[in-house]
């Protein structure tokens, strides 16, 4: 049997607890700890990921991109 990938494995994760992709970069690590199925590798790469994206200097800009993303995954949810 193949194995996963990390990445399908932790998007999968995410989908079957009712989170969309772009809701991965807004999540704390006590939400994602009641997460079926996480493991502490897999908190760590979400945080990791939010911090890449984040840390963006411009603040303001930030907020913006990711007020527009999720807008963009409300859409799509529906």
């Amino acid at each position: 049997m193949k194995r996963e990938r990390f990445e399908k494995r932790l998007f999968r994760i995410f989908e079957e607890a009712g989170y969309s992709p772009i809701q991965i970069l807004t999540l704390t690590p006590e939400e994602m700890v009641e997460i079926p199925g996480i493991t502490v590798p897999n908190i760590r790469a979400v945080l990791c990921v939010q911090n890449k994206v984040l840390s963006e200097k411009n603040t303001v800009r930030k907020g913006k991109a990711v007020a527009a993303l999720l807008r963009e995954a409300e859409k799509e949810a529906r």
